[in-house]
């Protein structure tokens, strides 16, 4: 079964390709791919240590079982997105995964992998990606600027960089709650709203009503009622207040 992650010891490295790790007595195969979220650096760097494996496979032909460390840290992953939400604009420690003309991979908080773009590079960060004298295992410092999905996270060094609005919106905005808004456009099934620049909600006409939604305009000011928030999919949604 691959519901439970075991603790085993990496006892040693087969050359280029993988590792030997006992389990509960048991020497298990581990593939150099599946050591990590991303490719390791330094691949005797996790020799000797105890890790969390997954069962993925058992031939009893060859009678090997194959386990990943790699699975055990996916299923990380959607605390550590809740995490990196709530700490957004804190800077975060990482190590670099590699490299492109277009930015620089990073790994962090043990499961997480983003990109900096060459624009969102400190000065000296770039002038080193220029020269390409930037490593894989190299410390690096950034914070988040956006996370569009678990697999796409966008980090930027630089502090004049606006972030995603949608990062902390919880923190901005209870549930339910009236707020002061925006009118952007007008339709005939209801008004966009700002709440802030980025953040734009739906008062459908059904709250409105056929016969009023005439009397709005864009630019002008309203009143607000927010009554749910889809942080993920970056929706609000809203009613116009009770008088």
């Amino acid at each position: 079964e691959q519901d439970t992650a075991w603790v085993g010891k990496v006892n040693r490295m087969l050359s280029s390709a993988g590792y030997m790790i006992n389990v509960k007595g048991i020497d298990c195969f581990m593939p150099g791919s599946l050591a990590g979220i991303n490719k390791l650096h330094d691949f005797e760097s996790i020799v000797g240590q105890e890790i969390y494996v997954v069962p993925v496979s058992f031939s009893k032909e060859r009678k090997i079982m194959v386990v990943s460390h790699r699975a055990y840290l996916k299923t990380l992953i959607p605390d550590a997105i809740e995490t990196l939400k709530e700490t957004a604009g804190e800077y975060i420690t990482g190590s670099v995964t590699g490299s492109a003309k277009y930015g620089v991979f990073c790994e962090f908080s043990q499961c997480l992998t983003g990109m900096i773009h060459v624009n969102d590079l400190d000065g000296d960060t770039l002038t080193r990606h220029k020269n390409r004298e930037i490593e894989p295992g190299e410390e690096i410092k950034f914070k988040v600027k956006d996370i569009v999905s678990d697999t796409k996270i966008t980090l930027t060094q630089r502090d004049d960089v606006e972030l995603n609005p949608w990062l902390e919106i919880n923190k901005k905005y209870k549930v339910p709650s009236t707020v002061k808004a925006t009118i952007k456009t007008c339709k005939e099934y209801g008004l966009f709203v700002e709440l802030e620049e980025g953040v734009v909600g739906l008062v459908h006409v059904s709250e409105i009503g056929k016969d009023s939604i005439n009397k709005y305009s864009p630019k002008q000011e309203i009143s607000v009622l927010i009554t749910k928030i889809e942080e993920d999919t970056k929706k609000i949604f809203l009613k116009l207040p009770k008088e």
